[in-house]
């Protein structure tokens, strides 16, 4: 597990914030990646939004389900 990583920043004056390039590293985020905030009672988590490409074989272990499936004709 990865030690806490406590960082600031301050909120301009359209409400925006910058993410410190340590956390952006951690975090995996790029140019255009997407985030979601989370909040509770008085806190805020980011959460980075993965990729499509990240979830590709995250059913895997679960074999072809397809195999009882009729394949549908083509429509073109």
């Amino acid at each position: 597990m990865l030690a806490i990583l406590e960082l600031e920043a301050t909120v301009s004056s359209k409400g925006q914030i910058t993410l410190p390039a340590a956390m952006r590293a951690r975090l995996g985020l790029v140019e255009g990646a997407k985030v979601k905030f989370v909040c509770g009672d008085n806190e805020a988590t980011l959460k980075p939004e993965l990729p499509v490409r990240a979830y590709f074989g995250y059913l895997k272990h679960l074999g072809n389900i397809n195999t009882d499936m009729p394949k549908e004709p083509d429509r073109f």
